[in-house]
């Protein structure tokens, strides 16, 4: 596996980045990179910009808004957060490739002396609680793979930034047992 060092945290290069990389760079071997991000909500390809942030809250506290080319939700990124991106030959895989993309940062959190464990469809729990959400966009013969870590993310600025659905709350907190 090949590691590309990306010392940027700007949002807007690290998406642009990601598309880049899935799309242009050569790959003989699967590529790993990790990154952050200045204070930033990142949407998924097919989310309502107006429905998942709070555009106000965002301005009044510079914090950027960029959109992926992956689905899922939106998320809240700062340098409280360590991002990581696989880039890989698809070999037939679907979209359901969590595991195999999971496992490698579940071990490298072990060795941190961390126990964590892939839940639901594109989840990675410490104790019950989400750290870590993925997503992933099939590209010809490639597959991207990226992901989330909270370690020490700002969650008044995240709790501020983010419109989430009550709903969905009452169901992660049913879904862990609170």
């Amino acid at each position: 596996m090949r590691y590309i060092r990306n010392n940027s945290t700007d949002v807007y290069f690290n998406m642009a980045f990601d598309e880049y990389a899935l799309e242009q760079l050569p790959l003989d071997e699967p590529l790993f990179y990790l990154w952050q991000n200045r204070p930033a909500v990142i949407i998924g390809i097919n989310q309502n910009i107006h429905t998942e942030v709070d555009l106000d809250y965002a301005r009044e506290h510079d914090i950027a808004v960029a959109r992926r080319i992956t689905g899922g939700g939106a998320v809240y990124h700062d340098l409280g957060n360590l991002n990581y991106s696989f880039i890989s030959d698809s070999d037939g895989i679907d979209n359901a490739a969590l595991e195999r993309f999971s496992k490698p940062i579940i071990r490298a959190l072990a060795k941190l002396g961390v126990t964590a464990e892939t839940s639901g469809r594109n989840d990675i729990q410490i104790d019950g609680h989400k750290v870590s959400g993925t997503a992933q966009r099939k590209f010809k013969n490639r597959i991207l793979h990226h992901g989330t870590l909270l370690f020490d993310s700002d969650f008044s600025m995240l709790s501020g930034a983010l419109q989430v659905d009550e709903e969905k709350i009452k169901a992660k907190l049913e879904e862990a047992g609170a």
